[in-house]
């Protein structure tokens, strides 16, 4: 078996994510995984997720770990997604900004309707790609492109390219997957500006 770990970054990553993505890496070398990572730098998530895809099937990946460069996660991260044995398994993570929620979605027809579980493994209508385990078989069956915006006439913005990857996964047949259990351990990685008035210093 051949796993491709693939991030699509900017010009930098979080150095939090680094930290993690060595773990992970020395992990899957004292496991004896034969890994290929494989970063893509740009601007446009979409084609980079294809770019990326594209790569990893040329070096006959069996599954891709799909790792965004703004997640913290832990050093198993691979081998508690695989032991599902799904197609397609995540974890979920909080947005970034408030209103924090989560980024698993339960209802194709109603977007609000996310996945509050704090245990177990559930399935799911759509879920981000920030933290994803995706066996080849799902690429090599469904349509190209694999990754784009699309217009959502409902909520009048673009879709993410990774709830329009989930929802022609669930028209082509395959299931979604989260595990809680590790979505516990997973997190999002967000800028803040501080305040001086956010200090708790007070005149004596």
């Amino acid at each position: 078996m051949k796993l491709a770990i693939c991030v699509p970054a900017r010009d930098t990553v979080q150095v939090g994510f680094a930290k993690c993505l060595a773990n992970l890496t020395a992990r899957l070398a004292k496991d004896n995984v034969d890994y290929e990572l494989i970063f893509n730098l740009g601007s446009v998530i979409p084609q980079q997720r294809n770019t990326l895809t594209e790569t990893a099937l040329e070096k006959k990946a069996d599954y891709i770990l799909w790792l965004d460069s703004d997640m913290h996660f832990p050093a198993t991260v691979f081998e508690r997604l695989k032991k599902h044995n799904q197609e397609i398994c995540a974890a979920t993570y909080s947005t970034r900004i408030k209103p924090q929620r989560s980024v698993a979605f339960l209802d194709n027809n109603n977007l609000d309707k996310r996945l509050a579980a704090k245990t177990g493994l559930h399935q799911v209508f759509a879920v981000g790609m920030g933290c994803m385990l995706v066996s080849r078989v799902v690429f090599e069956n469904l349509p190209k492109p694999w990754f784009q915006y699309i217009w959502n006439e409902d909520t009048k913005d673009l879709s993410g390219e990774d709830i329009y990857f989930c929802s022609q996964a669930n028209n082509t047949g395959f299931e979604i997957y989260v595990d809680a259990d590790l979505s516990n351990e997973v997190a999002h990685y967000g800028t803040k500006a501080y305040l001086i008035e956010e200090t708790n210093e007070s005149n004596r």
